[in-house]
């Protein structure tokens, strides 16, 4: 077996040890500060926090797909024609390969599991907030553990059909999040933006 072959045969497995050691980095990151702020704020507000963990998983992965099923050409055009976020656009589909790992695998599936561990944190101040509850922990651990996964599931899937669908729209919305994120906070997102679409 030649050189390159090896090479194409160890790239996914590097890149998959590459991607799980960093989500595994960011969940210990993520993990305990969302715990606390949790903690620390009322059930209703704790319950906030958990949905808005659930919809940026969902949102990171609805991007990594749309990039994933997305072509070049009407993002070309739109450059042609100076369309902010145009050119970004074109970035994400230019490297579909690494926004689909890095959007859906890594952040998209970390937030899943962070949404877990707060969903389970939730559950437990459930439990010693009301003393009836207590002889029903299993259930309400449970149901709230439930209900997280439906969410999280749910709206991955209606956010894939919408992806598959609507990826011009949602690829170009990103793209002017990043000409945002580089214009204003000098945050280079896959590469440096070349002259065309540039406003």
């Amino acid at each position: 077996m030649s050189r390159r072959s090896n090479n194409r045969h160890s790239r996914p497995l590097r890149q998959g040890i590459y991607f799980g050691v960093l989500a595994l980095l960011i969940t210990l990151l993520l993990s305990a500060p969302s715990r606390v702020i949790a903690d620390r704020l009322d059930i209703f507000g704790a319950g906030l926090v958990l949905l808005f963990i659930v919809g940026v998983g969902v949102l990171f992965d609805m991007v990594g797909v749309a990039a994933a099923a997305a072509n070049e050409a009407p993002f070309n055009a739109m450059a042609a024609r100076r369309i902010r976020g145009a050119s970004h656009a074109h970035r994400l589909v230019r490297n579909a390969e690494k926004v689909s790992a890095v959007c859906a695998d890594m952040l998209g599936d970390t937030a899943g599991t962070i949404a877990g561990a707060a969903g389970a944190a939730l559950a437990l101040r459930l439990v010693l907030l009301d003393p009836v509850l207590t002889d029903y922990d299993t259930v309400v651990h449970t149901g709230v553990l439930a209900l997280v996964a439906g969410l999280t599931v749910g709206g991955k899937a209606a956010c894939k059909c919408l992806a598959i669908n609507r990826w011009t729209s949602i690829l170009l919305i990103a793209g002017k999040i990043m000409w945002w994120v580089e214009r204003y906070l000098h945050i280079s997102i896959l590469g440096r933006e070349n002259s065309r679409g540039r406003r």
